[in-house]
């Protein structure tokens, strides 16, 4: 094993458990984000933007890069190869391959290194200046 299990996962874990669980998923599109920017910007920081719509199929691709990001920062030459998100008990997504192929910046407004690429627990980019 190159590094311990455990320091693979103490980030990850914290990430998914203190961020994006329990957090509202919105295209970077949708118009109700400038309602919570507006109206509720105490809920900002629970608010995960997706480049386009929320699918599981997105969230996993961005699910593989954020990951990625966490272990390259870690030094520790390890990468993430495969990501299954679960829908439900009998539905998952399994994801291989590279973010970048899938994930269209098309449909995402903010800086040149968005939330999913960044080793940070960001689940959004809507605190920092578009790029």
């Amino acid at each position: 094993m190159i590094a311990p299990f455990a320091l693979l996962k103490e980030r990850w874990h914290q990430w998914i458990d203190n961020h994006v669980d329990h957090s509202l998923h919105l295209s970077g599109q949708d118009q109700m984000l400038d309602y919570f920017k507006s109206t509720e910007p105490e809920t900002l920081a629970h608010i995960m933007v997706t480049p386009g719509d929320p699918t599981t199929e997105i969230l996993a691709a961005c699910f593989m890069s954020k990951i990625n990001a966490l272990l390259d920062d870690q030094n520790i030459g390890v990468r993430c190869r495969k990501i299954e998100v679960m829908e439900t008990p009998t539905n998952s997504v399994i994801f291989r391959g590279d973010p970048a192929e899938v994930i269209c910046r098309d449909h995402y407004a903010g800086p040149a290194i968005p939330w999913w690429q960044r080793a940070d627990m960001s689940i959004n980019d809507l605190d920092r200046e578009e790029t």
